[in-house]
C-alpha cells in the first residue's frame, strides 16, 4: 500500500485526489497538509500544517501554488520522500529549486496529468517536427478561477513544438464560466492548417494521471520526471 500526503488537500483538486485516492486499495492518505488559517475538515482525515507528517507518507501530491511548492520541497527532500507535483505558474527561479531538489528526491512534475493531454503533446511535437515551416498558434480556455495565463499545459505544449520547429509559438488565453481546460493548437501553412484539440470534462482526468505518477514514482532513483516517463513515451 501506499501512502500518500497530499498538500493543498482542501483545494478542488486536492479534494479529488483524496477522494480517489480512497477508493483505490492500492493507497492510504496519511495527512492532509494546509496551511495554518485552514478550518478545512475531511472525514476519517488529519489535516493541519504540521510537515513533520511527510515522514509518514512514501510520495507527497502537490496542487498548491508555485510559492508554497517551492517552501515545501526542502521538507520533502529532508524526509526522503518522492513526489508529485502538479502545481503551475513558477517562475525560472522556482523550476531551478526544483530541479535542485530533484537531484537528492525523485520527482515527477507536469504543468498537466492528464494522460490524454500528455499523448496531446507527443503528438503536436510530430506534427510540429513533421511540418516546421508551419506557423504555430495555441490557444487556451479556462475557468474564471485560474490564474496563470498562458496556462502551464499551453506553456508545455509550445516548449515541445519549438524544441522541434524553427517556429516560434504564439498564445491567447480565454477565461469563461467553470471550463475545466480546452487546449487547441493550430499549425498553419501557406495553404492548409492543422489543428489539434484536446477537451477536459472533468478534473478527475488530472486526479488519475497524478495518482498513476504517485505509483510510479515511488522507489525511483532521484531525478525529475515527467508524465512521458509515466507512460513510457
Amino acid at each position: 500500500m501506499i501512502k500518500l500526503l497530499i498538500a493543498g488537500v482542501a483545494g478542488r483538486m486536492g479534494q479529488r485526489i483524496h477522494a480517489l485516492a480512497s477508493q483505490d486499495p492500492a493507497f492510504k492518505v496519511v495527512y492532509g497538509l494546509e496551511a495554518p488559517s485552514s478550518i478545512a475538515t475531511l472525514p476519517g482525515l488529519p489535516i493541519g500544517s504540521d510537515k513533520s507528517n511527510i515522514q509518514k507518507a512514501d510520495v507527497v501530491i502537490d496542487f498548491t501554488v508555485a510559492e508554497a511548492t517551492t517552501t515545501l520541497l526542502p521538507e520533502v527532500v529532508n524526509y526522503r520522500k518522492a513526489m508529485v507535483i502538479g502545481t503551475t505558474g513558477f517562475s525560472a527561479e522556482q523550476e531551478a529549486k526544483i530541479a535542485h531538489a530533484a537531484k537528492e528526491i525523485p520527482i515527477v512534475i507536469s504543468f498537466n496529468m492528464s494522460l490524454g493531454v500528455n499523448v496531446f503533446f507527443k503528438v503536436a511535437q510530430e506534427v510540429a517536427r513533421a511540418l516546421p515551416g508551419y506557423s504555430v498558434h495555441i490557444q487556451e480556455t479556462h475557468h474564471t478561477q485560474k490564474k496563470d495565463a498562458p496556462s502551464g499545459t499551453a506553456l508545455q505544449a509550445g516548449r515541445l513544438i519549438e524544441k522541434v520547429s524553427r517556429q516560434k509559438v504564439t498564445y491567447e488565453s480565454f477565461r469563461e464560466g467553470a471550463v475545466v481546460g480546452d487546449h487547441r493548437i493550430i499549425f498553419k501553412g501557406p495553404s492548409d492548417s492543422l489543428e489539434l484539440l484536446h477537451h477536459a470534462e472533468s478534473r478527475d482526468i488530472f486526479v488519475t494521471g497524478a495518482l498513476q505518477a504517485a505509483r510510479w514514482v515511488v522507489g525511483k532513483e532521484p531525478g525529475l520526471y515527467s508524465m512521458w516517463d509515466v507512460l513510457g513515451l
